[in-house]
């Protein structure tokens, strides 16, 4: 699964709780507005993309409001982008719920669990069948499908108050791969989710 080589701008999350945006391709300003808010830059040692990162203590109202607040001047460069993090949800009113679904995007095939037969039945909504070991979208969707369905069912849980968190299977920032997984044709598309300074009631 390459879910991160899809847009102009990847937010993410690592299992470490490192908030990252990643740059699909060259925005000029990126560097100096991310710095600005906090981001340490990770250049790629040899031929690759940049790499910004926020440390897991800023993970909550930090990661909230600075990658919002970095996200409002890059969106005058790109709407391309798209947002999978857990660690820059954030409620100023109440907590945010325990997750009650969990996607899985980091193997050959996108798979979910869900604990509520509410969560249940958002996931059945959104194209994902059950399976024995939980939740998975058909066999043979391809990346740009499995991606807005992913956003789209954590959107419609956050609707309704459940929590979700999307695992991408990075451990760590050194696990997030330098270059894109392959060379594909790339059509810029909306923000696949709302811009991070608006409060999700997600993860």
């Amino acid at each position: 699964m390459a879910f991160i080589d899809h847009h102009d701008i990847v937010i993410g999350s690592t299992d470490d709780g490192h908030t990252f945006v990643l740059l699909n391709r060259a925005i000029p300003p990126a560097q100096r507005i991310l710095t600005d808010h906090g981001f340490t830059a990770r250049q790629p040692s040899g031929p690759g993309r940049p790499l910004y990162l926020l440390p897991p203590a800023y993970a909550g109202e930090q990661a909230h409001t600075r990658t919002g607040e970095a996200m409002h001047f890059l969106f005058q460069h790109t709407w391309d982008v798209t947002d999978l993090s857990w660690t820059t949800r954030w409620n100023p009113d109440v907590p945010l719920p325990d997750p009650d679904v969990h996607f899985n995007v980091s193997g050959e095939r996108v798979t979910a669990t869900a604990r509520t037969d509410a969560a249940r039945r958002v996931l059945a909504n959104h194209g994902f069948t059950a399976t024995p070991d939980g939740y998975a979208l058909p066999v043979g969707t391809d990346e740009t499908r499995q991606l807005g369905a992913v956003v789209q069912a954590e959107i419609a849980l956050s609707m309704e108050n459940l929590g979700a968190r999307i695992g991408l299977g990075f451990r760590s920032p050194a696990d997030i791969p330098a270059a894109p997984a392959r060379t594909r044709g790339h059509t810029p598309t909306p923000p696949a989710t709302p811009a991070p300074d608006r409060p999700r009631r997600t993860r």
